[in-house]
């Protein structure tokens, strides 16, 4: 009778999913932190909307996405690297540098494919070092993060002469269509940056790899008798952070026709509060790229009421501590009706 035991037992689970009330949809697009954060997200929307008239306008918008669009791209490679359960608080550093790579080669007369090549390598170089050195010398990642995020922003400093590096040859496509250039007011760089958000959250929602990453960051030795390269899989995944730090750095440069090796100093903790109000969780193994989006969203929206709310810069920090603790608050409090329900 085994088959019948069968039927039984997939006509109780068939009966239980209908009894089971349906999800909104709203829910079924965004898991619990996501929810948290959106309705956080849209609470600034409306407080923005309520307490400014020029909140709203298209240029206010449009200035809020290419505020955050170069932490967004940091925001990317650092959430990964979170799910998977390291930190990387060397972006900042490599973003400066790798700027000031690029601008260097530019500077020098050589192709403009050169001076892309070059500011991306250098991006990569920097995350394989971060990863490689860290499992040699047996050192959590963000130890050595720590220390290469002064090692980086020194080199950036010495090739530079500490000062920003101009003078750069005129390219009409890099400068004025890529740097300058947008649809809809929308930059393309912000586009580039939205495109690489939605490769990462497919990658990361719909594949193996994504389900590799996110189990690895939930309980590594568990990954690694199941198989998965743990070491091998956060060591690319820093060079991935990398890559895209030194992605960003190329941007920059596009879009101010120069690059200073200053730049990017402390982003680190921008990054680490967008992506830890997003939801990924700070030891690894939940997260998504949306999320990260959101939380970027957040902060964007926050510092620009602070622009428009004229508020004093020597609050800007200690308010941008309050609104990260009432932005888990809000997730807490979403996941734990979640939990109750």
């Amino acid at each position: 009778m085994p088959n019948l035991v069968e039927a039984e037992g997939g006509m109780a689970n068939l009966e239980d999913a209908e009894a089971a009330p349906k999800r909104p949809p709203l829910r079924r697009l965004l898991n619990v932190d996501e929810l948290g954060i959106f309705i956080a997200l849209v609470l600034f929307f409306l407080v923005g909307a309520l307490s400014s008239p020029y909140f709203l306008t298209v240029s206010n918008l449009t200035g809020i996405l290419q505020n955050i669009t170069f932490l967004g791209f940091l925001s990317i490679g650092v959430g990964l690297v979170l799910m998977a359960g390291e930190i990387d608080i060397s972006v900042g550093s490599i973003f400066g540098l790798t700027g000031v790579a690029s601008a260097l080669v530019l500077r020098q007369g050589y192709p403009l494919a050169a001076a892309i090549a070059s500011g991306l390598i250098v991006g990569v170089a920097c995350g394989l070092v971060n990863g490689l050195v860290a499992q040699v010398i047996k050192i959590p990642v963000v130890v050595m993060t720590l220390a290469t995020l002064g090692i980086y922003r020194a080199i950036a400093l010495a090739l530079a002469n500490g000062s920003p590096v101009g003078g750069l040859p005129k390219n009409a496509f890099f400068f004025d269509w890529f740097g300058q250039g947008a649809v809809a007011q929308v930059s393309y760089i912000t586009i580039l940056f939205l495109f690489v958000a939605l490769i990462a959250e497919i990658v990361l929602r719909w594949t193996s790899s994504g389900f590799r990453l996110l189990a690895i960051g939930s309980n590594p030795q568990a990954a690694r008798l199941i198989g998965f390269h743990v070491e091998r899989t956060r060591v690319l995944l820093l060079a991935f952070s990398g890559f895209i730090a030194g992605l960003s750095g190329v941007c920059s440069v596009a879009y101010l026709d120069t690059a200073s090796p200053t730049a990017g100093t402390g982003y680190e903790l921008s990054v680490l509060a967008a992506v830890i109000i997003g939801g990924v969780k700070l030891t690894g193994g939940r997260g998504s790229i949306l999320g990260v989006l959101l939380g970027l969203c957040v902060i964007g929206i926050f510092q620009n009421l602070i622009v428009l709310w004229g508020v004093s810069p020597n609050w800007t920090q200690g308010v941008s501590g309050l609104v990260l603790i009432a932005a888990m608050t809000l997730i807490w409090l979403t996941r734990g009706n979640e939990r109750a329900g």
